[in-house]
């Protein structure tokens, strides 16, 4: 039987308890991995020294706090078996951890041309604003400055070989 290396994986947290009485755990976890957990759906957890696989079930994650997240193990149904998994380390491979992205990642779009799906071309971003996770464009538009909000509800397609970013803006935004 194949183990898993230690070394390839990174602690994220630990089960600090039991939540309800179907399986469910509290995992507590580093919050520079929140967005690893997210989109995890295997968690490898550390018992008696061996790292061990467990999949989440369908709809198993949800947090409950900033730094905690409830889940639920594919196998794990009952608060007996939940309760032996308590206070174990739990990891994902190194190479699934996604840092936090800051807003300076979003200036790999500075200088991109905009373009709505109705007006056309709208104009060059000069300056990316992050609003508490909003993010802005400032675009130059007819002589003016004009704050376009960059949503994933208005991107419509991104170019990055003709940096262009195409998007569908709400009626009346550019008058």
């Amino acid at each position: 039987m194949e183990t898993i290396p230690k070394s390839e994986c990174e602690k994220i947290g630990y089960f600090k308890k039991t939540h309800g009485v179907h399986g469910e755990l509290v995992l507590e976890f580093e919050p520079q991995f929140e967005f690893s957990i997210e989109n995890a759906n295997r968690f490898f957890v550390e018992i008696d020294g061996l790292l061990v696989p467990f999949f989440l079930v369908g709809d198993g994650f949800r947090y409950k706090t900033d730094d905690t997240a409830i889940l639920t193990l594919d196998g794990v149904e009952t608060e007996k078996y939940a309760k032996r998994l308590v206070g174990c380390s739990v990891f994902l491979f190194s190479d699934e951890i996604q840092l936090e992205p800051d807003a300076e990642s979003d200036d790999r779009f500075e200088g991109f041309t905009v373009w709505d799906t109705t007006l056309g071309e709208i104009g060059k971003i000069e300056h990316i604003d992050d609003y508490s996770g909003n993010i802005v464009f400032t675009v130059r538009y007819k002589r003016t400055e004009l704050l376009v909000p960059f949503n994933e509800d208005f991107l419509v397609e991104i170019d990055a070989d003709k940096k262009i970013i195409q998007l569908r803006l709400p009626e009346g935004l550019i008058e």
